[in-house]
């Protein structure tokens, strides 16, 4: 008898994947040919170390570059939604989400902004800050998997460049900034579990949401609807109209969480970004129903979740200096 299929899932901000003699957002931000290296060669290590099945990346300037990196690796499948922007001559900006797998991907698709709704809620004209990629990949043994790949608006403040002059550098102002980028990320999370839900209730394939956050998730943060959507959900639908198993459109897991439930002392959970000394937690994987262990629906369980932040707290330069600020996580499942 064949062991249960097993599959894992990663996320990466790559921090500016871009091929030289291409620049992200100054004239002079260019790799030499020997940085390059080391940082594909980085991403090289982590990807035949750990072997994820499907990859969600975030920073991508070159997708051409990343593409036959990947495919060079095992990966036939690799998907984008959006380019990024050029600035000027070979200087580009908005760098988009990508993601690569192992396994087929049945469809691919940009989540679309509900423009009534944001006209409705007095938000018109809003657009996410860098678009998110949805892909369904067919999983051996599994079927159909929706999979989609965020990376949500900074904190940096979001301000008109006409105003960051030497002139209007005050406290206040960064303030108002700082608040800009938070309404957008907060509304950025809003869209997309409206977006989700709406698919979820279509199609109802499981789902992953991955990627970088740029927040931590907490009931206090304003990506708590990331995580309090499917208690809303269940507190407004008549009992009646829900199906016996209790199927939920827009409940989302933390897969840390899950692959700690069973344990009575979780692991200690490492940070995935640092600014300065002060490490948090900025990148997720997201998990529909049907990964809790615990719930009638669950077809896959969580087996393990890792941050790899070597390259953050005990560095080696020769192979991390051209790594990433973030740290990938990575989670592992065993089909039921």
């Amino acid at each position: 008898m064949s062991s249960p299929f097993r599959f894992r899932i990663a996320s990466i901000n790559l921090l500016n994947y871009i091929e030289p003699p291409l620049a992200s957002y100054e004239f002079d931000a260019i790799y030499t040919k020997a940085q390059w290296q080391q940082k594909q060669q980085w991403l090289e290590q982590f990807i035949e170390q750990q072997q994820p099945d499907i990859i969600g990346f975030q920073e991508v300037f070159s997708c051409e570059a990343l593409k036959q990196q990947l495919l060079a690796l095992g990966y036939p499948f690799f998907v984008v939604v959006q380019q990024p922007e050029l600035i000027a001559d070979y200087i580009f900006h908005k760098p988009v989400v990508a993601l690569a797998s192992r396994y087929e991907v049945s469809s691919c698709a940009a989540l679309a902004v509900d423009h009534g709704l944001l006209n409705a809620a007095g938000l018109s004209g809003l657009q996410f800050s860098r678009q998110p990629l949805r892909a369904t990949v067919q999983l051996p043994g599994f079927g159909a998997l929706d999979c989609c790949v965020v990376h949500l608006k900074s904190k940096r403040p979001q301000l008109e460049p006409t105003l960051l002059t030497d002139d209007h550098q005050s406290p206040l102002l960064a303030t108002f900034g700082r608040w800009a980028s938070t309404v957008q990320r907060g509304t950025e999370a809003q869209l997309l579990m409206h977006a989700l839900g709406n698919r979820r209730q279509q199609h109802r394939l499981p789902l992953v949401l991955m990627g970088d956050l740029n927040d931590t998730l907490s009931e206090s943060s304003p990506l708590s609807i990331l995580i309090q959507a499917g208690e809303l959900w269940q507190q407004q639908t008549i009992a009646s109209e829900l199906d016996a198993s209790g199927w939920n459109p827009v409940r989302l897991h933390d897969a840390y969480l899950l692959a700690n439930q069973h344990q009575l002392i979780p692991t200690a959970r490492p940070a995935t970004h640092y600014y300065g000394s002060k490490g948090s937690v900025l990148d997720y994987i997201l998990l529909s129903d049907e990964f809790d262990s615990l719930h009638p629906t669950c077809r896959a369980d969580v087996l393990s979740y890792q941050t790899f932040d070597k390259h953050l707290v005990r560095p080696d330069y020769s192979t991390d200096a051209y790594s990433s600020d973030h740290a990938p996580v990575l989670a592992q499942f065993q089909v039921k």
